[in-house]
């Protein structure tokens, strides 16, 4: 849905409460489903991506703050808010605890119930942000350290239920320092920059490409080690045109390692990242022979 208008699941087991909700914020441009327990919800969920949650605490099979719960395990950021006209059994302590974000008592008015949907709602909205940029790397725009980690730790898993392998490319630039003592660092994270353009140009969009140090990038992709050839052919090529194109008064170096990872013999991600680290000090190392000799 768009920044002003949601998606939102509606849980209540007495329909004319339910119908109040949809057609108050059906008037402010939302969509609503509607759900009348927590497991007829939790249904919903596993077909429908939602934006947020309205649910009334007392329900038959699953109550509210169970449902709360459960959606707190599997849909960590989802915006919940809990209604109910049992406030001495179920209060608003209860209700933050299972995870919701918002309490609100029956009765209540209408204006009430939007000025607490909205809180909840901008609420959110700032918090994505700030998550936003707690995981990308502020140079270069690119995944940071911490959500290489995360996306990739939830990429072997899938790659263990899947049976299908995933190549990981670690990538140094060979000469920042170099670039950095010449023409200042300002030139060096252009340098930096620029690589990680060239990384967005030559990966797809599906790939998990982050810079995890100061001149580190890695890329994991869903593609086995036989085409890893391919891969790294075509961001070699990438590298050559950026140099063709003499818009820098440096040539870009980089070194590439890579590391198979497969789901019949699993291993951890610092294993993976040390045996394509160890892949691309190995090439670097041969580059340095080479011109030394």
């Amino acid at each position: 849905m768009t920044s002003d208008h949601y998606r939102i699941l509606v849980v209540d087991d007495e329909e004319p409460t339910r119908k109040l909700i949809v057609d108050v914020l059906s008037q402010k441009g939302h969509q609503c489903l509607t759900a009348g327990d927590g497991l007829e919800a939790l249904d919903r969920m596993s077909e429908t991506k939602f934006d947020a949650v309205i649910t009334d605490i007392v329900m038959p099979r699953m109550d509210g703050i169970t449902l709360a719960k459960e959606l707190t395990k599997h849909h960590q950021n989802l915006p919940v808010m809990v209604i109910t006209g049992y406030t001495e059994e179920y209060s608003a302590e209860t209700a933050i605890a299972s995870g919701a974000r918002e309490f609100i008592k029956k009765p209540f008015s209408v204006s009430e119930f939007l000025i607490r949907f909205d809180k909840m709602m901008r609420d959110h909205k700032e918090e994505e942000v700030l998550l936003v940029l707690s995981l990308m790397d502020e140079l270069t725009g690119l995944y940071n350290r911490r959500r290489f980690f995360i996306l990739t730790e939830q990429s072997l898993k899938m790659s263990i239920r899947t049976k299908k392998s995933l190549l990981l490319l670690f990538i140094d630039m060979d000469n920042l320092k170099r670039i950095n003592d010449h023409y200042g660092h300002s030139e060096g994270d252009q340098a930096l920059i620029d690589l990680a353009n060239i990384l967005r140009k030559s990966f797809r969009q599906s790939d998990i490409i982050a810079r995890i140090g100061g001149d580190e990038f890695v890329v994991l992709s869903e593609s086995g080690d036989e085409t890893s050839e391919i891969l790294t052919r075509r961001l070699h090529e990438n590298i050559k045109d950026y140099n063709a194109g003499g818009s820098r008064p440096y040539t870009l170096s980089i070194s590439v390692g890579r590391a198979q990872f497969d789901p019949n013999h699993p291993i951890s991600i610092d294993e993976l990242l040390a045996k394509a680290d160890a892949s691309m000090y190995a090439q670097k190392k041969g580059k340095l022979k080479a011109s030394s000799s």
